[in-house]
């Protein structure tokens, strides 16, 4: 694990109190985290076709008949 040290304005801390700048710069981590994850499977999909993917087609039609009901009421 790397430590990074950072300097904020004594009256940042004062205003919002250490446990809260401390929960903020955890929060800002996992958004980073995230942004991370993100891009590595958008990477992933620009290689992979799904519109000629066979399973891919099964899985999304199967999803559709499975949850159409929510979207279309019946007459």
């Amino acid at each position: 694990m790397i430590e990074f040290k950072i300097q904020l304005e004594e009256s940042v801390v004062q205003v919002f109190g250490r446990k809260q700048v401390e929960d903020y710069l955890q929060d800002f981590v996992k958004q980073m985290l995230l942004k991370a994850a993100a891009q590595d499977v958008l990477e992933d999909l620009q290689d992979t076709d799904l519109q000629n993917d066979q399973e891919w087609q099964t899985a999304r039609h199967l999803a559709w008949q499975q949850e159409k009901h929510k979207y279309f009421a019946d007459k």
